[in-house]
């Protein structure tokens, strides 16, 4: 199997490095780039100059050698979670000049922004072969580079293993500096040990708890009175069901001997929410008090990309025509999702048939693919009516000879001529058509874009 993708070194690229050799001045790498190829797959190519589509340049994270090849570099970009909406099939190397040093190709990866729903700080990351990996030296500004999480776990398992080497300290004691155990009892009596914050802050709630319920017992007894008065001129029951009224009067909580529980309105005369005794909740809400509402109806009652039938020449706003035509992948990326190769499938005149996907109806079929009317074969024989049959046109004196072809028990007049042939026209029977059709409406297929 060839080789799909790889990395090159451009022709500028080996001019430089054969100078940075030849000199012993370093070639100094600074950015990297990635482009979505006019969203199509790429092929690097010594002889460029630039990506052929580039979506985004940055400076390089790190640059470091192989440890298994020590002729092999590997530059690192990490493009930020707000950056995307693209694909990612082309990957460049620039140098301090913005020359472009080396060229690759990749996978198609999407990488997605926030407003889309989802989002992602990605890594990527570029192998470039060189002759002498020492001529080569990154230069960044520490100020615009991101960290990836391997090289902070590396810097931290480094500094852990300098620290572990110097601490060979004593513990410590109640006249002594040094190591000293913690401690989350709140009981106990060693002063060998440190309390934890944890400690301290049991210690402290139990104080406060205790003297807050020393006070809450005194406020308890005192507000009871005013509370009586107020909960009974506000709460009614009866045999049906038990009420609890609103300030105003204009809302009553109700709980009903059926199961129903809820907030009953009394100026309409209807429950603004409840709960049944199935659990299931009902209500209402100003659709204005719902933020994003059509959005989000948009976004989840049916998914991009899927065909459906629309019964009007003129299309809705954010859909397309099933007709065969491009679209941007960059512009529509959810759609792009779908259908990746930037078409829409072409659906005029034609239904749609579920892929047979191994049950032998309708058998070597790919998803997608187009087939053309058909119908099944159709055969017999024709039998002489007389001994005479086909002499001077059938009948010996010039005359024709007919004979009764039945479809559906109806009989079909069919004329034997003179030359020894027949005719059969079937639009005496069925109704006939220029492709073969059930009885149908038609409609416009259509999907949503965005």
């Amino acid at each position: 199997m060839s080789q799909k993708f790889c990395t090159l070194i451009t022709e500028h690229g080996a001019a430089l490095l054969a100078n940075a050799t030849a000199l012993g001045v370093p070639l100094k790498l600074t950015k990297m780039g990635v482009g979505d190829g006019n969203s199509d797959a790429t092929t690097p190519n010594a002889t460029q100059t630039r990506l052929i589509h580039e979506v985004f340049k940055a400076q390089i994270n790190t640059l470091t050698t192989d440890a298994n090849n020590p002729n092999q570099i590997i530059a690192e970009l990490i493009i930020p979670e707000h950056h995307g909406g693209w694909f990612i099939n082309e990957i460049g190397l620039y140098d301090e000049n913005n020359i472009l040093v080396a060229v690759g190709n990749c996978p198609a990866t999407y990488k997605p922004q926030l407003p889309e729903g989802c989002g992602r700080t990605q890594v990527i990351r570029m192998i470039v072969a060189v002759d002498n990996a020492s001529v080569v030296e990154l230069k960044i500004d520490p100020a615009v580079v991101l960290a990836s999480r391997q090289y902070v776990d590396n810097l931290i398992i480094n500094k852990l293993a300098i620290h572990e080497k110097s601490t060979n300290h004593p513990n410590a004691t109640t006249s002594s500096k040094g190591f000293v155990q913690l401690n989350s009892a709140t009981n106990s009596t060693i002063e060998s040990q440190a309390a934890t914050p944890k400690a301290v802050h049991d210690t402290f709630e139990y104080v406060r708890f205790t003297d807050q319920k020393a006070q809450s017992a005194y406020d308890h007894a005192s507000a009871a009175h005013n509370r009586i008065d107020p909960i009974v001129d506000k709460f009614h029951m009866s045999e049906f069901e038990s009420q609890v009224y609103s300030g105003d009067k204009r809302y009553i909580f109700v709980v009903r001997n059926d199961g129903i529980a809820g907030v009953y309105n009394t100026y309409k005369n209807e429950f603004s929410w409840f709960f049944n005794h199935d659990g299931w909740c009902g209500g209402f809400i100003d659709a204005w008090r719902v933020g994003g509402l059509d959005q989000f109806v948009k976004d989840r009652v049916l998914p991009v990309g899927i065909p459906q039938p629309w019964p009007s020449d003129h299309l809705p706003a954010g859909w397309f025509e099933c007709n065969g035509s491009p679209f941007n992948v960059n512009r529509f990326p959810k759609l792009a999702a779908v259908y990746p190769w930037g078409t829409l499938p072409d659906l005029r005149g034609l239904f749609i048939r579920g892929k047979d996907n191994g049950r032998g109806l309708d058998p070597n079929r790919g998803i997608l693919s187009y087939q053309d009317d058909a119908i099944r074969n159709i055969w017999g024989n024709v039998w002489p009516i007389s001994e005479t049959f086909g002499q001077n046109g059938g009948t010996g004196d010039g005359a024709f000879s007919f004979f009764d072809v039945r479809a559906s028990g109806t009989p079909t007049k069919v004329d034997w001529g003179p030359a020894g042939g027949f005719s059969f026209d079937a639009s005496r029977v069925v109704p006939v058509s220029h492709d073969n059709h059930p009885r149908n409406v038609a409609f416009i297929y259509i999907v949503k874009a965005e």
